[in-house]
């Protein structure tokens, strides 16, 4: 594996933490393959009920996707010489294009192999080993959970994907031009969060869960998500449940659920939380900026917003800055009204965090880095006071006052 320059440019924020369960990490790959073309992977991922398992797929899945994706590759390139295939490998060339469903089917598989890790490997460790203090951590992963985001991009076909489980969310904004001549981004939602009120995910647990049970999972999470990784006591049968409870101190045993998940018996339903990821396919264009964030910015910020303010942040040249602009004008303050995009008319507000402050949504633009940027914004913009105290708020009582944020922004130029 080489890492590469590339025409992309990357930035990336996150906030501490504001709760002692949650955890947020970012991740970015560069990698030239042997056929010619960038592949660039970036993941996004926040924990649940602690942080373990979020430090385990931070580790794992962008590697577990490479090597996947490597492999299906190869199946696609022949050598350019009559040398040993695998040395020769930076001298193959594409026999045809890899079809894109192929693609689809080793991200899945990267995320479906990355979780049987956790919840199994811990499961297996644990009962065959008599130490407590060995399993202690390993269990940790698995009982924990995490959201979590792949973005996977191909600067020779200019093919992004994003696969995505639990309910972070992928925003593209295309620029376009109106008859006016003036620049705005369209915006394009790439993901949908998998919680228990969208109709998808609705129709796939609806046939199997009822609403008694969907409660008890839900607190037990602490969280509405209905895809993640790990929460392994969402997956393991109750006989497992049961004995990693009574001998490995284990977390007890989740009560009246009907259906016992990840049984080995075929008549035994899907688990409510699967890490199955649903994987968006777009082309984007040379001036496009891709978003992923967690919750954290959205509760702060619509779609629209968040790319209106990498608009404003783009036009007024912030990328040219060495360090944020300390003593900002008037002309670094921003209004909705002001941001290069259309907002939708007449559509409710549905962020909460502005609302809870009392405070009128008015931004700012005086930050080099187009992370910080969209995460200064979402923690009160042009109220420079107010975020500054929201900062200094100690652990836990910050958790009353504001989320924790992670925003990584790729700029395909």
């Amino acid at each position: 594996m080489m890492v590469v320059a590339l025409p992309l440019v990357l930035a990336a924020a996150a906030t501490p933490s504001s709760r002692g369960d949650r955890y947020t990490s970012l991740g970015f790959h560069a990698v030239r393959m042997g056929h010619g073309c960038n592949w660039i992977l970036s993941s996004l991922t926040e924990g649940l009920r602690g942080w373990e398992t979020c430090i385990f797929v931070f580790k794992a899945l962008i590697p577990a996707a490479y090597d996947l994706l490597d492999i299906l590759i190869r199946r696609y390139t022949t050598p350019l010489n009559d040398s040993d295939s695998e040395t020769a490998y930076p001298f193959m060339e594409l026999k045809r294009e890899v079809p894109s469903e192929e693609f689809d089917k080793a991200i899945r598989r990267a995320f479906n192999d990355v979780d049987h890790t956790i919840i199994d490997d811990a499961r297996d460790l644990a009962f065959s080993s008599p130490s407590k203090a060995l399993n202690a951590f390993p269990l940790a992963s698995a009982m924990s959970g995490c959201t979590a985001m792949l973005a996977f991009y191909d600067d020779g076909t200019r093919i992004l994907k994003i696969a995505n489980i639990g309910d972070n969310r992928a925003v593209l904004g295309r620029r376009a031009v109106k008859e006016d001549g003036t620049y705005y981004l369209e915006v394009e939602v790439l993901t949908s969060e998998h919680t228990s009120t969208n109709p998808s995910e609705r129709t796939r647990l609806d046939d199997t869960f009822s609403a008694e049970e969907a409660s008890i999972i839900q607190n037990h999470i602490g969280r509405d998500v209905t895809r993640a990784f790990g929460l392994a006591m969402c997956k393991w049968s109750q006989e497992v449940q049961e004995r990693i409870h009574k001998e490995y101190m284990g977390d007890p045993p989740l009560r009246g659920l009907s259906s016992a998940p990840n049984s080995d018996s075929e008549t035994r339903s899907q688990p409510y939380i699967v890490a199955e990821p649903e994987i968006t396919t777009v082309q984007v264009g040379p001036d496009d900026v891709l978003i992923m964030a967690n919750k954290g910015l959205w509760n702060s910020l619509t779609s629209e917003e968040a790319v209106g303010l990498i608009g404003i942040w783009l036009i007024q040249g912030n990328y040219r800055l060495n360090t944020p602009i300390t003593e900002p004008t008037e002309e670094n303050f921003v209004t909705r009204e002001m941001l290069p995009v259309d907002l939708p008319d007449g559509s409710e507000d549905t962020t909460t965090w502005y609302k809870r402050w009392n405070l009128p949504k008015k931004f700012i633009c005086v930050d080099s880095n187009a992370g910080a940027h969209l995460v200064r914004n979402a923690l009160g913009g042009a109220h420079r006071e107010f975020t500054e105290g929201l900062l200094m708020v100690p652990y836990p009582f910050c958790a009353n006052n504001r989320d924790e944020l992670a925003v990584t922004v790729m700029f395909f130029e």
